[in-house]
């Protein structure tokens, strides 16, 4: 499948079980802007019409690529099928909730669902954060992987992603110019291990982690530094058990730039030398 059939990153599913102190973490804490719908939780992060979206805990979480048209939906339908994946349409009420035009509803061979979309909503007014947190948009998403080999193959031959670098056994996946925008991280269980928003400088990363920290907000790992991405980042814990991070200076690709493999070590996740705490599969392993 040719790069550009997928444009990027779009949004964030999260099931909860208690929705609104999980919004009130998305406004009051990261510094999103809600989204008045009388009928979704919704959060802005820039001029799309939402980024987050907190949905029941009997559905499944998920997230959102943008694809380029009609015939990739019909081509990645056809190839994850012919591979043993799970793939389906999404009905008029579920393309509804993800303010799409149209979906295709996906598992990876983990079991983490990945939602292929056309046409996503932008908002059409100016984003107005609930407070100065810095943020300028969705980042990243790391994501549990249990077959990496299997989910690799369903993320690079099907859906056209690339591998830009290697940390042990964690592998970095671009989509569009940014060095990655999904990270599979080996692990014994599927699921969204954390959520990245970018932040405008290294000013708004240390006075994110002076604000969580204030507030008795655990910090898992850094302030820090990706050797392989160049991006600064600060996870802290969220609501049941989710992860977000702010993040700033995610490098460009160069279309000439060939996967490294950094060692499975500490310092291939962060340069600085911060411990994570309390996330095993930031702890890489080797081959």
């Amino acid at each position: 499948m040719p790069q550009r059939s997928l444009i990027g990153l779009c949004y964030v599913r999260l099931a909860v079980r208690e929705p609104q102190p999980a919004a009130a973490f998305a406004t009051d804490i990261l510094g999103l802007q809600p989204v008045p719908d009388k009928q979704a939780l919704l959060f802005r992060s820039d001029d799309r019409y939402h980024t987050l979206s907190l949905i029941p805990a009997t559905d499944s979480s998920s997230i959102g690529i943008e694809v380029s048209d009609e015939a990739v939906l019909e081509r990645v339908e056809h190839a994850l099928r012919n591979d043993g994946f799970t793939a389906r349409r999404g009905s008029h009420d579920e393309c509804k909730q993800r303010f799409v035009r149209d979906a295709l509803i996906v598992q990876d061979a983990t079991g983490n669902e990945i939602d292929l979309v056309l046409r996503p909503a932008q908002s059409g007014r100016r984003y107005f954060p609930s407070r100065d947190a810095g943020i300028t948009g969705l980042q990243g998403v790391g994501l549990r992987s249990v077959r990496l080999t299997d989910d690799r193959q369903f993320w690079t031959s099907i859906l056209g992603a690339r591998i830009s670098d290697w940390a042990g056994d964690v592998a970095y996946l671009g989509i569009d110019r940014k060095h990655h925008r999904i990270a599979l991280y080996p692990s014994d269980r599927p699921g969204i291990l954390y959520v990245s928003y970018g932040v405008e400088s290294l000013d708004s990363i240390m006075q994110g982690h002076y604000f969580v920290q204030e507030r008795q907000i655990k910090i898992l790992h850094g302030p820090g530094r990706e050797p392989a991405s160049g991006q600064i980042f600060l996870r802290f814990e969220g609501p049941e058990g989710y992860v977000f991070s702010y993040t700033h200076g995610l490098n460009d690709i160069d279309p000439d730039h060939h996967p490294r493999q950094f060692s499975a070590h500490p310092s291939s996740l962060c340069e600085w030398g911060s411990q994570c705490h309390g996330i095993p599969e930031l702890q890489p392993a080797g081959d």
